[in-house]
């Protein structure tokens, strides 16, 4: 993989992300659409590894305005939308990625329904990862020792292992597996250890441990038709 591009204030993990998308082996032709773009770095990344059909989507203008502006390859392949409708025709995209996202989304179950099954080909594939419930609201308490702040409103759609699971299921998707993937990695050994320092590491070290249903992020992927 080619060095990963990405901006100074990122806020997610986009080394981490192109990693486990890696594993899916996607076909290069495939159409794939990004929700919750931020600026683009994702994609734009996916875009130098010879996925030309690549699109991405956010809420935030000044993000979508500033990736614009930083990945002139992939201007045109960024949008801002409002959150609720995604701006493409149904039966669009081979591929639909959600990485620290559907924590943030309202009514998350009928946008995964309504929105994100539909955009999706009969056979397509959608890729996520999202926080665990119960460790989100130990780690966010923990790391802000404010629990009244805005961080209850924008992760209005925390899940744990089972509710994740239910909402996939009842938005119609099939094939649905949920698993860990590495989270010692050098981003969240720098995030963890702005918050309490020299022993980051030996944190992450025990949270890399934990088993799924307490592990700290799901990622995972479900697919539009019959289970296999």
């Amino acid at each position: 993989m080619k060095e990963v591009i990405i901006q100074k204030d990122e806020h997610g993990n986009i080394s981490n992300s192109l990693d486990y998308i890696s594993r899916f082996n996607l076909d290069k032709k495939a159409k794939i659409l990004d929700i919750g773009a931020n600026y683009g770095s994702l994609i734009f990344n996916i875009y130098n590894e010879g996925y030309n059909n690549v699109n991405g989507i956010d809420i935030n203008k000044e993000a979508i305005s500033k990736g614009k502006k930083a990945y002139d390859k992939i201007k045109n392949k960024i949008k801002v939308y409002d959150g609720k409708k995604i701006p493409f025709k149904n039966n669009s995209f081979d591929v639909v990625l959600m990485f620290d996202v559907i924590e943030h989304i309202p009514n998350v179950q009928e946008f995964l329904e309504k929105e994100v099954y539909r955009v999706l080909k009969k056979g397509g594939i959608f890729i996520f990862q999202t926080p665990n419930k119960p460790i989100n609201i130990l780690w966010t308490y923990f790391y802000t020792l404010n629990p009244l702040n805005k961080w209850w409103t924008e992760h209005c759609s925390l899940q744990t292992y089972f509710s994740l699971k239910k909402i996939l299921r009842n938005a119609n998707f099939h094939n649905i597996f949920i698993e860990k993937f590495n989270i010692y990695t050098e981003h969240n050994i720098n995030k963890v250890k702005k918050r309490i320092g020299f022993i980051a590491k030996p944190v992450l070290k025990i949270l890399s441990n934990l088993p799924l249903i307490i592990y700290p992020n799901f990622y995972g992927y479900c697919t539009k038709g019959e289970d296999i």
